[in-house]
């Protein structure tokens, strides 16, 4: 599993773990390349690139949060149990799934959170 910023799904052609960056997504002709049989999944349906910009968007906005969340906690009640879980603890442990569609496929895109660990400057983006 990638961290951070990378987002990873399974190849359609031969279900290997295909990862990618939604900040290295830029323009009308963006590919994603399978490094095991290449077979390329092109990123130009509007619907999935306003999509893909949204989640970039929460990335930059984990990023720019990580003061408060760090002070943020998420509460589970089980029967006469209560846990709270840093929501830290939630963004860096946890796998989480973005379910979109490429083509005609519904593809699950697993991520998992780490801003200060591999977060790409501003800089380095523009």
């Amino acid at each position: 599993m990638q961290k951070g910023h990378q987002l990873q799904f399974n190849c359609l052609g031969c279900q290997n773990p295909v990862c990618f960056s939604v900040f290295d997504l830029e323009g009308s002709d963006a590919n994603i390349i399978c490094s095991q049989c290449k077979k390329k999944y092109a990123l130009n349906d509007e619907t999935l690139k306003r999509q893909l910009r949204k989640f970039e968007a929460l990335c930059r906005q984990i990023l720019e949060s990580e003061e408060i969340l760090g002070n943020t906690a998420v509460g589970i009640d089980v029967g006469e149990h209560h846990v709270a879980i840093p929501y830290k603890l939630l963004l860096t442990r946890l796998t989480s799934s973005l379910n979109l569609k490429i083509g005609k496929e519904q593809v699950a895109i697993s991520f998992r959170m780490e801003p200060l660990r591999d977060m790409p400057t501003i800089d380095n983006i523009r």
